[in-house]
């Protein structure tokens, strides 16, 4: 009987030792992330690669979970499901007496709690929120440019994350509020999302932040988009994403020039830039045989270039049909698709058959523009 009398008060004294274990945990974790505001990148390693972490560095200042060195930060694994706990249980009680205007104290709390949380979890929207209402109480611009920290950190290990982008929409939709220097923001995005479509593959998260941040862009930093992102898109043809990107700017710089006093002069130049991206994707295409994303781009491309040519025909007084003469040159890039020699990986008849569904495609394209009915 007395030991059945002492088993639940040693299970409580257990309990309450493993929980003030996990409390030291996070408030080791947090100190290193108030210690050192400029930490750009962070990882979660095996306890035997977290050991060589330790026994390789000469930096005196790292525990036995955690290494933060140049502002880098390693925390090893073995101690995430005690960390994770105590973050939630942290953040949990920081947030029990919900206020649009909370105190300053409570405030400083629940960010504090909730960039450790999100560091560990970046999928808890509760977390979000809560940082949503502190920084929503008084406008700071300090405080939303460390947000922006925050979402890169995360990024640095996540580079998909939704909830991460989201949130990082919801920042600069802010700032746009207040900031006057927009395009330095803007150049600041796009570097960080090429650096993220370059650690993730086929990233389309990343790149309709990109696409988002294009109604912020004036004309010039439209046209400087469009000439940073060629290079990138020629190094990865098969990355549909680029090329959608390319497509969002060709139709803002389009919307541009239609809005502006020199409208003519401006669109006149689009059209030039409309005609020089269709000879650079003939490019690709001939270069880098089946790839879908070229092809789809050239559709696109097409669609739009032949209702310019029909509208230019009405006003023109010229027999010929500039839309046919642009249809013969496509019959031409297929012909020559089809006489490309074979290869033993069988990219060439992909290229064919992509290259002959796109004649189909332009061909009733341009019949339903001239015969809409």
């Amino acid at each position: 009987k007395q030991q059945d009398q002492e088993r639940p008060r040693m299970e409580s004294k257990e309990a309450a030792a493993a929980a003030q274990a996990e409390e030291d945990l996070l408030r080791d974790f947090e100190r290193i992330l108030h210690d050192d505001p400029l930490i750009d990148e962070v990882g979660f390693l095996h306890p035997t690669q977290f050991h060589s972490l330790l026994v390789d560095s000469t930096d005196k200042s790292t525990s036995q979970y955690f290494w933060c060195v140049d502002h880098k930060l390693a925390v090893s694994s073995s101690i995430l499901p005690d960390l994770y706990r105590a973050a939630r249980r942290a953040h949990s009680n920081a947030t029990l007496n919900p206020s649009s205007s909370p105190s300053a104290s409570d405030a400083a709390l629940i960010m504090t709690h909730s960039k450790a949380l999100l560091i560990l979890c970046a999928d808890l929207l509760t977390a979000w929120n809560s940082r949503k209402m502190v920084l929503s109480t008084n406008f700071n611009l300090s405080h939303l440019k460390d947000e922006l920290r925050l979402c890169a950190l995360i990024l640095s290990y996540s580079p998909k994350n939704e909830s991460t982008w989201s949130h990082r929409r919801w920042v600069i939709k802010n700032l746009a509020q207040h900031l006057q220097d927009m395009p330095e923001l803007i150049d600041k995005e796009s570097l960080l999302v090429k650096d993220m479509a370059e650690k993730s593959k086929m990233n389309y998260r990343a790149w309709r932040h990109r696409c988002w941040l294009i109604p912020y862009m004036k004309t010039k930093q439209v046209l400087d988009e469009l000439n940073k992102s060629k290079k990138w898109a020629e190094l990865h043809v098969a990355d549909n994403c680029s090329f959608h990107y390319r497509r969002s700017l060709l139709l803002a710089l389009l919307d541009g020039a239609a809005n502006r006093e020199d409208s003519l002069i401006c669109q006149s130049e689009a059209y030039l830039m409309w005609k020089e991206e269709l000879r650079w994707n003939e490019t690709l295409i001939r270069r880098y045989q089946g790839r879908e994303s070229l092809w789809n781009h050239r559709r696109f491309l097409s669609q739009w270039w032949v209702q310019h040519l029909l509208s230019c025909e009405e006003t023109s007084l010229s027999n010929e049909s500039l839309a046919d003469l642009f249809l013969s040159q496509e019959i031409h890039l297929l012909s020559d698709c089809l006489g490309a020699p074979g290869d033993e990986f069988g990219e060439t008849r992909v290229q064919v058959e992509l290259a002959a569904l796109y004649i189909l495609w332009i061909s009733e394209a341009t019949s339903s523009f001239t015969n809409p009915s």
